[in-house]
């Protein structure tokens, strides 16, 4: 009895140790809140280790395009492994979504608005295999190194955004921008990691990390790293004539400092081209003027329109004084009369005042009519008939 009841034991717990969280059948759920609509959602999309067609559904229009209205088609894969990383990062806030789905027009809308908008030609968005998110509470660094971790789709790291968020979806294993070595051994201290640093050097464990992939996913259904440009793209054909393995998985994404290079080097090649086609001026036949003249040319004579000096000038007589008038001083002066007391009539000097106060008190455009006294006048006439001969 002893023997066999260490037997079932022993079965029982090899059965609990096949197991892993990862593959037991649980519910699981996601808080959501959608910054662009201010809508705020718990919704299950996963129970007893399925999803559920009714919570893919809520979650296909909570994450729409909110510019168009148009619901989204989620791969499920994304759910999964956003939940994942909020697992591991120990939260209980809502995920705040920066971008979810978006529709093609939309794709392309925002990529006119700038040369550096960072959306790409072909965004895993438009299929619905991106999301753009933020936890409260959580470092955004911490938030990548726990998206690389899984080692599963892209992982894009944007701390300097308006509303700095970390970009999660399920296509090709790549990260950007590209860690140090030293920050990338801080994640991976055994080294095994399919990511690469910015030296573009693997770490040791990079073929481990391949073998674990491949195991994982298949070798036939292995993918790719992209050639292209957009980093959160992964629809380039790779090349034929990569010779192994970690060529083919080498991320391609490209930085400015990258782009920058490439300009310079282009130029320094355009430099060089335009060097070689360079001609020695001195080999061509240039022709030599012919030695100069031994007489001058002749100059027509110019004639100018114009009346020319006038032959006819008029006699101009020199100034002559006129001669100076000896005219007679008069005699018959005002200022020459003597005037006595006794020619003085106080009649005749009050009414002269009273009439100067009359004027002086007038108006401006009143006329007073002022005339000489006739004291004046009678002195006038008496001295004059006195002084004159």
């Amino acid at each position: 009895m002893a023997t066999v009841a260490i037997a079932v034991l022993l079965a029982v717990a090899m059965a609990a140790g096949s197991s892993s969280p990862a593959t037991a059948a649980t519910d699981r759920s996601l808080k959501l809140f959608f910054t662009h609509t201010g809508e705020r959602a718990t919704i299950t999309f996963k129970r007893d280790g399925k999803f559920d067609a009714r919570g893919l559904v809520q979650i296909n229009r909570f994450l729409r395009d909110w510019r168009k209205n148009e619901p989204a088609n989620i791969d499920p894969r994304l759910l999964d492994l956003v939940w994942e990383v909020y697992q591991r990062s120990g939260s209980n806030n809502y995920i705040h979504i920066v971008s979810a789905y978006r529709s093609p027009a939309t794709n392309k809308m925002l990529r006119g608005r700038s040369r550096d908008s960072g959306v790409a030609k072909n965004s895993q968005h438009t299929l619905g295999k991106a999301m753009d998110f933020y936890i409260p509470g959580v470092k955004l660094a911490k938030l990548r190194s726990l998206a690389m971790q899984m080692q599963v789709g892209g992982v894009g790291y944007y701390p300097a955004s308006g509303s700095p968020f970390v970009h999660l979806d399920v296509g090709n294993v790549r990260a950007w921008p590209r860690m140090t070595r030293k920050e990338l051994a801080r994640i991976f201290p055994d080294g095994k990691t399919m990511h690469l640093p910015s030296d573009g050097r693997p770490l040791p464990g990079y073929d481990l990390a391949v073998a674990d992939y491949r195991r994982r996913v298949g070798a036939k259904s292995i993918e790719i790293a992209s050639s292209a440009g957009d980093k959160d793209s992964s629809f380039a054909p790779a090349s034929s004539n990569r010779s192994s393995l970690l060529t083919a998985m080498l991320p391609t994404e490209r930085s400015r400092a990258e782009d920058a290079l490439d300009l310079q080097t282009n130029r320094q090649t355009m430099v060089g081209e335009a060097r070689s086609e360079f001609t020695d001026l001195s080999a061509l036949a240039i022709p030599v003027p012919v030695a100069r003249p031994t007489s001058e040319m002749e100059i027509p004579r110019v004639e100018v329109a114009s009346l020319g000096p006038s032959t006819d000038r008029t006699q101009i007589e020199s100034f002559r004084p006129s001669a100076i008038l000896d005219l007679p001083e008069p005699v018959a002066l005002i200022a020459l009369f003597r005037i006595t007391a006794a020619d003085r009539d106080a009649d005749e000097e009050a009414d002269g005042q009273e009439t100067l106060m009359t004027w002086a008190l007038s108006g401006p455009d009143t006329s007073t009519g002022l005339t000489a006294p006739l004291m004046s006048a009678r002195l006038f006439a008496i001295r004059t008939t006195q002084i004159a001969p």
